[in-house]
């Protein structure tokens, strides 16, 4: 897809125009939406890491959701729209090894409630090298919850339709009490394969 395509559809997207009316940095903002009202995997008070932060439409949800109790630590390379002051900001690549113990130092060397990944890689064009790095990425996310998610914590991690997709969802099931693959209203168009696995309830 080329750049004008991109934003020729993006300013026709009556979520993109729903999220600027309603002050959402993006459209992201209803796809966590979405996934809070059915699972709840956001709370009170909760710290949360949101990865591939920018322009931080998941961003602003997870600040409202946690409230000033809770403290979202936001990794990016680029800085989000979206600032507060429960909210850090960590410039770095989600693929640095040293990426999970800068998050635990943000953390305050806590873990973790949720872990969000909304990561997407630089696509190409091509749709196997797209769906193949977009899985790295969300294997990539499921390491780093290796470390910094606590017992009894959540993730929300964004994939691309692939026959991989299925191995990824069953070592979540041997790692969480409930997983769900969840396709969100604003994905509901006719080219776009992107789904969420939501893990809840990380098990020892």
């Amino acid at each position: 897809m080329t750049k004008a395509r991109w934003l020729a559809e993006r300013r026709s997207d009556p979520w993109h125009r729903k999220a600027k009316a309603e002050g959402y940095p993006s459209r992201a903002a209803y796809k966590l939406i979405h996934i809070q009202q059915r699972y709840r995997v956001l709370g009170w008070g909760d710290l949360v890491v949101d990865l591939g932060s920018w322009p931080g439409g998941m961003l602003s949800v997870e600040s409202q959701t946690v409230g000033p109790e809770g403290l979202v630590v936001a990794v990016d390379l680029r800085e989000p729209v979206f600032r507060a002051g429960n909210v850090v900001f960590l410039q770095m690549d989600v693929n640095d090894e040293k990426a999970p113990f800068e998050i635990l130092s943000a953390l305050g060397n806590r873990r973790c409630d949720v872990l969000v990944s909304d990561a997407s890689p630089r696509f190409t064009g091509v749709r196997d090298v797209d769906v193949f790095n977009q899985l790295l990425l969300g294997v990539r996310a499921l390491e780093i919850a290796d470390v910094v998610l606590k017992r009894g914590g959540n993730v929300v991690i964004k994939f691309l339709e692939c026959e991989e997709l299925a191995r990824v969802e069953r070592r979540l099931r041997r790692w969480f009490r409930f997983v769900k693959r969840v396709v969100t209203p604003p994905t509901l168009r006719k080219r776009s394969s992107e789904v969420f696995l939501v893990g809840l309830g990380k098990l020892a």
